[in-house]
């Protein structure tokens, strides 16, 4: 009896850990935070665990995720959809900038259900900056994380209202994990210094009702976005 315990627990944390590892990845959009009037701008979609250094082959992207679709919100407030084109490890795309103030890229993708009774969602954003003005968004996907063009305070929202108790986790180019934690209002001050790259990432699981018309338990999403120094 003894033994098949110890053997269930074992199946368990295995069972876990390979749980864990598939929801560590998510969808990632690469691109600089700055660009010009008519310049074609460059962005590049990876889905990878970057605590792992996994970045997948887009052969091997969990279930459908590769039919995210890339939206592009002008500074006025213009939404369109961008074109995207795969490579070997992720897709690419660009776009030009024809308004000054912030642009936003935006993908939310839910993925098909393989199997189990969790639906996982996975949100990106970008903010790219034409010069100075703000700008005129409106937030499209339901966990949405975003910063402050001059200052290192993150933003945090859940379906159009701040999320307070967010934890918002760092990973940096020194590979330091840090995790901040949103106050009333969503915001949380984040302390990024040093030049390169910062991974950015939040998480929110949703339990649904028992009677739930879609026979899912709960929705996990996460949204992401990558700083560069």
């Amino acid at each position: 009896m003894k033994n098949t315990s110890i053997k269930s627990l074992v199946l368990s944390l295995l069972f876990g850990l390979l749980a864990s590892s598939l929801h560590a990845h998510a969808l990632w959009i690469h691109t600089s935070a700055t660009t010009a009037l008519g310049k074609t701008h460059a962005f590049k979609v990876y889905y990878a665990d970057y605590h792992e250094n996994a970045i997948e082959d887009v052969a091997d992207w969990y279930s459908d995720v590769e039919d995210f679709e890339i939206w592009l919100i002008s500074p006025s407030g213009k939404r369109i959809k961008l074109d995207k084109v795969a490579r070997k490890d992720h897709f690419e795309g660009n776009f030009v900038a024809g308004e000054k103030g912030e642009y936003q890229l935006q993908i939310s993708h839910t993925a098909k259900v393989l199997k189990g009774t969790t639906a996982y969602q996975f949100n990106a954003s970008a903010q790219v900056w034409v010069g100075k003005g703000k700008a005129d968004l409106t937030e499209q996907t339901e966990l949405m994380l975003s910063r402050n063009p001059k200052s290192s305070r993150f933003n945090v929202s859940y379906k159009g209202e701040p999320l307070p108790d967010a934890t918002i986790n760092i990973l940096g180019p020194d590979n330091n994990s840090l995790d901040f934690i949103t106050g009333k209002k969503g915001k949380a001050k984040v302390e990024i210094n040093g030049s390169g790259k910062y991974f950015a990432e939040v998480t929110k699981t949703e339990k649904l009702k028992k009677d739930d018309p879609s026979g899912l338990k709960a929705i996990w999403r996460c949204a992401t976005q990558v700083v560069e120094r």
